[in-house]
């Protein structure tokens, strides 16, 4: 049986939302519930959800979009949010937005800068939350995931215990998966409902997508303080001092070829490692580059048979961060822009 998120007295809700739009279809119930409880309430939009071309194509009647444009359509998108978020009951003073680029959130964390990291560690340290809800780091969006991971390494730097973490998925098979659940009323079922139609430039392609998550309960998935490998992904990735990391991947759970995709760890801190392995599709060596700096120090060894890969990488490149996370993707989105998996936590070695 799914438990239930309920507040008391001193409670402070944080929502980390990558694009306009997030907050109201992932977590409206919630916003309403927490402002009836009279719990604090704070919303952190990461993106202005500017890169998103095929809306804007269609409402604007406009193929070549440009960056006037974009800021435009950024523009646009961040005052929607504003207007869902006053649906909710949220004010001005509850908002913040972060105005990074929509659809780089993975290219931030893999330059390693700790703007990011340290916006966020410094809004948690202003706002000392109870509660954190974050995009999960199985979403299929690049932007979500990488919002999963900042969070994570802004509060491995936060001096303050650390809160309760509660994550939701939006893309992929993720999104009906929970362990903790939200009931709401119709009243409050009808102010969601209103709450996404206020981004009206998104309506035009994704109502009907959208309008499905104005629904009688939400779902959330508790997480523990360090994350946890998820056994239903292809990777399985364990770094050994002695060895290095060893990042195997299922092949027949990845199911097509690894011809163009590549891989990728981040490590926690801004010592940590921001590495790419570019993948051919058969064995042998590739070479690393780190994405802070374009270097190739080193080169990773591949062995591959029909039903697995392997990925060696140097211990002493890999270093000696606490928390790393691998995923399978392609250096740039394409045009589908999601991936086919999420971000996979690194084991420790036992």
């Amino acid at each position: 049986m799914n438990q239930s998120i309920s507040f008391v007295d001193g409670d402070r809700l944080l929502i980390l939302a990558p694009h306009p739009d997030d907050e109201s279809i992932a977590t409206g119930g919630l916003l309403l519930q927490a402002q009836a409880a009279g719990v604090a309430v704070r919303v952190i939009v990461l993106t202005d959800g500017d890169n998103n071309p095929w809306p804007q194509r269609w409402i604007e009647k406009r193929w070549r979009i440009g960056p006037a444009d974009r800021v435009r359509w950024g523009t646009r998108r961040r005052q929607e949010a504003s207007e869902a978020m006053r649906v909710l009951g949220i004010t001005e003073d509850q908002m913040q937005f972060f105005g990074f680029p929509d659809l780089g959130l993975t290219d931030l964390l893999m330059r390693g800068g700790s703007r990011p990291i340290e916006l966020l560690r410094m809004e948690f340290e202003d706002f000392s939350p109870t509660s954190v809800v974050l995009p999960a780091l199985v979403d299929r969006h690049p932007d979500h995931s990488a919002t999963h991971i900042l969070a994570r390494m802004a509060l491995a730097s936060a001096p303050d215990d650390p809160p309760a973490l509660f994550s939701f998925a939006v893309h992929g098979q993720a999104t009906a998966a929970g362990d903790v659940e939200v009931d709401l009323s119709a009243e409050q079922v009808e102010l969601k409902r209103k709450a996404i139609l206020a981004h009206a430039s998104q309506m035009r392609l994704s109502r009907r997508r959208f309008l499905r998550y104005a629904q009688a309960h939400e779902y959330y998935r508790r997480q523990p303080a360090m994350a946890k490998p998820d056994s239903r992904h292809p990777l399985l990735a364990r770094f050994d001092p002695a060895v290095g990391l060893r990042v195997r991947v299922d092949m027949q759970r990845w199911d097509r070829s690894l011809r163009g995709f590549g891989l990728f760890v981040a490590g926690e801190g801004d010592g940590g490692p921001r590495l790419f392995v570019p993948l051919s599709g058969h064995g042998g060596e590739a070479p690393i580059r780190d994405t802070r700096c374009a270097a190739t120090p080193a080169k990773a060894r591949i062995q591959q048979s029909k039903e697995r890969l392997e990925i060696l990488l140097p211990a002493a490149l890999v270093g000696s961060a606490s928390e790393m996370y691998v995923k399978l993707a392609r250096p740039q989105p394409d045009l589908w822009v999601l991936d086919r998996f999420g971000w996979q936590p690194v084991a420790a070695a036992v």
